[in-house]
């Protein structure tokens, strides 16, 4: 039996609110009857309303646009924030979100951060227009933006996150398995090439000590004043036989100056990509890079967002937190 003022506690002590199917259950009722009496729609006799508000009020429970729309508004919207649809990474996670969403008759609104100005009024504005929010780059102040029953789900989660529902990505493998795979391939001197300047970025960092860890050298290249080709030219004359770009956009571009300068991939230098992109397979030479299935993402976080709604799972919860790993794909360029 759940306690007044909220559903109780998760298998893992986690506090969690309460949801329709808590109300429907305290009730006696259907999930779809708890609708029909919150929203004050007929079908249902004037006792079993009262039972259900009465239910609702013990546990706590406030109905968001979310659960609504599955019986009175039509199909949910899901609000997808990503940083850059300028970038191909986020339109490939867009396509693959809403693929999965429209498998289960709901909408999908997009909008992008990076572009809209400030990412929290960007955040805010997407979840008037939305039932669910699921997003890179989410602020914190999300969190408590987000009204009580609306599904926050974030995407690439940091370790450590408490209180937080979505995706981990997991490189460890993929690094050392990139770090081999360059190894076999004769490599002694790579070079990352790093989007922060001065200190490496967290990435550039493990992939230099993955690297490291099989060559003989491993250095990061840190952006240059004069952007990437100054951080290009750096790299080629310290000596370098492979190249590791930032993600696999920036190894794209890498490719085309290395084609301008008459260098050759792969035999003068092997060029490799962050983020498994579909892209890479059209280029020539077709790029090796690590990445994730984006199917496989867009499936795990949509399914997060459907268990918060429904109450198979809590923000907080093990099972709330999905951890999808990069994998190695080799192609031609490395």
């Amino acid at each position: 039996m759940t306690s007044r003022g909220g559903a109780g506690r998760t298998s893992d002590g986690v506090d969690r609110r309460a949801t329709i199917v808590d109300v429907a259950e305290r009730a006696g009722v259907s999930r779809q009857t708890v609708t029909r009496a919150m929203n004050d729609m007929p079908g249902i006799s004037s006792a079993t309303r009262e039972r259900v508000l009465a239910a609702a009020d013990e546990l706590n429970y406030r109905p968001s646009r979310f659960g609504r729309g599955l019986v009175s508004q039509g199909p949910p919207t899901l609000g997808l924030l990503v940083n850059d649809l300028g970038n191909a990474f986020f339109p490939e996670i867009a396509v693959a979100v809403i693929r999965e969403a429209t498998t289960r008759g709901w909408n999908v609104v997009v909008s992008e951060s990076d572009g809209g100005g400030d990412p929290a009024t960007v955040a805010g504005e997407l979840m008037r227009r939305a039932d669910a929010l699921l997003g890179y780059s989410l602020p914190e102040a999300a969190d408590e933006a987000v009204p009580a029953r609306m599904p926050l789900v974030r995407l690439d989660l940091p370790e450590g996150g408490s209180g937080a529902a979505g995706v981990r990505f997991d490189d460890s493998a993929a690094l050392t398995a990139l770090a081999d795979h360059l190894g076999r391939q004769g490599c002694q001197d790579v070079v990352v090439l790093d989007t922060a300047r001065g200190e490496p970025s967290g990435r550039a960092q493990r992939l230099r000590t993955a690297i490291g860890a099989v060559v003989e050298r491993a250095r990061v290249e840190p952006l240059a004043d004069g952007g990437p080709t100054v951080q290009l030219d750096a790299a080629l004359a310290g000596g370098a036989d492979a190249l590791v770009a930032w993600n696999d956009v920036g190894a794209l571009q890498v490719l085309k100056q290395l084609r301008a300068r008459g260098v050759r991939v792969p035999e003068d230098v092997r060029v490799a990509g962050v983020d498994g992109l579909a892209l890479g397979a059209l280029v020539s030479p077709e790029l090796t890079t690590i990445g994730v299935d984006q199917a496989t993402v867009a499936r795990e976080a949509v399914d997060v967002v459907d268990g918060l709604y429904t109450g198979r799972l809590s923000a907080g919860e093990e099972r709330a937190v999905r951890t999808v790993p990069y994998r190695l794909i080799v192609r031609e360029s490395a």
